[in-house]
C-alpha cells in the first residue's frame, strides 16, 4: 500500500478520534454547543470548560502517550532483532513503574520526585534488556521471557509495598495506566520530553534501522554498533519513562503498532517511525474513548482496554516467532 496514502488515512482518522475525544465523556456536549460557545467568545461556559481543560488535555496527553510508546517499540524491535520486544514486554515499563512507586512511597523521605525516578527505572530496564540482547543469542522468545520475569518481579514488589504501605494504595488505579484527570500541566510537563525523543528518532531512523541488519552488516555499514545501541536504549528510556510517570504503565501499544505498520508498508527506513507515531496515538486516543464508554458512567483504565487488545496479539507472535525459530 502506498505510504502516503497510509500516512494521510492515519492522519484523518486521528483528527477523527480526536474529535470524538472532546464530544464523549460522562457529560454530554453536542458539537452545536461547542459552536455556540465559540461563536459568542464564551470561553468559560460550561460546554467549553468540560472540552478545554479536561477532554482537550486528555487526548492531546494521549495522542502523544500512544505515539511515543509506538516509536520505542519499533526501535526495540529493531536493535533486539527481537519482533516480540516492547517497552510492555522486555520490561521497561515495569522496572519505570517500580521506581515511580517506590518514590511515591518513600519519596517524602528521600527528597525526590517527579519524573526523574520513572527515567532511572526505564533506563535500569532499558540497559538489562540491551546486555542481555547483546550477550545472548537464545531468540526472540527467550528474550521475552526474560522481560515478563522482569514486569512479574516488579510487580511483585509492587504489590508488597502496597499491602505494607498504605500510600502505595493509591497507585491502583494508575498502575492500570490511565490518562483520566489528565490537566495541562501534565500535557506541559511530558510534551517537551515526549516531542524531543519524538524527533530523536525520526532524524537518526536511517542509524537505528541499520542496527535491525545484524550487528556484522552495521559495521560492515561504517555503523557503531554499541554507541547507536546505548543510544537507542536512552532514545527509549525518554519515551517510555516519561509516558510512564504522566499515565503509568500503559500496555501492548508498542508491541501492536510496529506490527500493524511493516504489514501495511513494508521496511521503510525514513517512513516507519512516524508512521508508527500516527498509529500509536491512533490506537490509545481511539482506546481511551473506549475506555469512557465500556463501563458508562464508571470509567475503565484505559490500560485495560489496551490489554485486552494486545494480549491475544502477543500470543499470535509469540507462537509465530518460535515457529520461526524452530
Amino acid at each position: 500500500m502506498a505510504r502516503g496514502v497510509v500516512a494521510a488515512g492515519l492522519f484523518l482518522a486521528l483528527v477523527l478520534a480526536l474529535a470524538g475525544s472532546l464530544l464523549v465523556g460522562a457529560s454530554s456536549v453536542k458539537p452545536s454547543e461547542i459552536f455556540q460557545a465559540l461563536s459568542q467568545s464564551d470561553w468559560h461556559g460550561n460546554a467549553m470548560n468540560t472540552v478545554l481543560y479536561i477532554r482537550m488535555p486528555r487526548g492531546v496527553l494521549a495522542a502523544l502517550i500512544g505515539a511515543s510508546l509506538a516509536v520505542a517499540g519499533a526501535v526495540m524491535q529493531l536493535v533486539t532483532r527481537n519482533p516480540l520486544a516492547s517497552p510492555q514486554t522486555l520490561g521497561v515499563n515495569a522496572t519505570a513503574s517500580l521506581a515511580m512507586v517506590f518514590t511515591i512511597v518513600f519519596g517524602m523521605n528521600l527528597g525526590i520526585g517527579g519524573p526523574i525516578p520513572a527515567f532511572i527505572g526505564a533506563f535500569i530496564g532499558g540497559i538489562s534488556v540491551t546486555i542481555f540482547s547483546i550477550t545472548t543469542r537464545r531468540g526472540p522468545v527467550v528474550l521475552a521471557l526474560a522481560g515478563m520475569a522482569i514486569h512479574l518481579l516488579c510487580t511483585a514488589l509492587i504489590q508488597a509495598m502496597a499491602v505494607l504501605n498504605q500510600r502505595a494504595v493509591d497507585v491502583v488505579f494508575w498502575m492500570n495506566g490511565s490518562v483520566a484527570g489528565a490537566q495541562w500541566k501534565n500535557v506541559t510537563q511530558a510534551a517537551p520530553l515526549l516531542l524531543l525523543g519524538l524527533l530523536a528518532a525520526f532524524v537518526f531512523a536511517r542509524p537505528i534501522q541499520t542496527l535491525g541488519l545484524g550487528r556484522e552488516v552495521a559495521a560492515g555499514l561504517g555503523q557503531n554498533y554499541i554507541r547507536t545501541m546505548v543510544a537507542s536504549t536512552l532514545l527509549v528510556t525518554v519515551l517510555a519513562g516519561a509516558s510512564v510517570a504522566v499515565a503509568g504503565p500503559i500496555g501492548f501499544v508498542g508491541l501492536i503498532i510496529p506490527h500493524v505498520i511493516r504489514n501495511l508498508v513494508g521496511r521503510a527506513p525514513l517512513w516507519e517511525f512516524p508512521l508508527c507515531a500516527l498509529g500509536g496515538a491512533l490506537l490509545l486516543v481511539t482506546a481511551d474513548v473506549g475506555a469512557r464508554v465500556v463501563m458508562w458512567p464508571t470509567e475503565t483504565p484505559v490500560g485495560v482496554l489496551t490489554a485486552l487488545i494486545g494480549a491475544p496479539v502477543f500470543l499470535i507472535l509469540a507462537r509465530t516467532a518460535g515457529r520461526r525459530k524452530a
